[in-house]
């Protein structure tokens, strides 16, 4: 998946390449999202806002319970670790 301009944090949770990007970058990710984010600077905030939630520095009261356990799940799948409720 690539970035797109129709992005919300939600849909930064569930990129593969954005989660990799935040988390582990590589320098063609790295590359890409800096690319990305210099042509469209206005959405900095969303992504700085879901980095704070891969990394547990945001609380999670905008998203509903669901919301938060479809996004942990997928999360801990894409990076390739077991995942336990």
């Amino acid at each position: 998946m690539s970035p797109t301009t129709d992005i919300n944090v939600i849909s930064l949770l569930v990129n593969d390449d954005f989660i990799n990007y935040a988390i582990n970058p590589t320098l063609i990710l790295k590359e890409m999202w800096d690319d990305f984010f210099g042509t469209h600077p206005d959405l900095l905030p969303i992504a700085n806002e879901a980095k704070e939630i891969l990394f547990c520095e945001r609380d999670f009261q905008s998203l509903s319970p669901i919301e938060i356990k479809d996004l942990e799940k997928n999360i801990f799948e894409k990076c390739g670790l077991e995942y336990a409720n």
